[in-house]
């Protein structure tokens, strides 16, 4: 069974929430991990494509939408994926998420996130996994 980190963000606000997976997907290319960022739409998906960007002047993370033969690290889109890492942005658990050496779900104080994320939560549990929880205030 794969890793399953719940990141319990303080604020609402959807660009923290980009801002933090961005620094999620950073931290598991640098350690040599595939990623595979899951969003739930096209405009969520090309939000996260400038986002990474941006989100650090000083770094580069290479990244796009499509796999390209396993010559993307970190691919973003709503399709199943490659990515030993899978930072979920949907809705639901993605079908293959037990392929996954590890999960990481970003919740924000939003009421409908949040709503989908303990949904999540608990269908992880009936899985067998136990998710850690991180409450994220910065």
């Amino acid at each position: 069974m794969p890793r399953v980190d719940f990141y319990i963000l303080g604020q609402a606000d959807p660009a923290r929430r980009t801002h933090f997976c961005c620094r999620l997907a950073a931290r598991a290319w640098r350690e040599g991990l595939s990623v595979w960022i899951r969003t739930a739409d096209a405009a969520m998906t090309e939000q996260l494509d400038r986002a990474l960007w941006t989100f650090d002047e000083a770094s580069f993370i290479p990244h796009g939408t499509t796999a390209l033969d396993g010559d993307n690290p970190v691919v973003i889109n709503a399709a199943a994926s490659p990515g030993a890492v899978l930072i979920n942005l949907g809705d639901s658990l993605a079908a293959d998420w037990q392929q996954r050496d590890r999960i990481a779900e970003i919740i924000t104080a939003d009421e409908a996130t949040r709503q989908a994320g303990r949904a999540r939560y608990r269908d992880y549990q009936q899985a067998g996994v136990v998710p850690q929880t991180h409450r994220i205030d910065h």
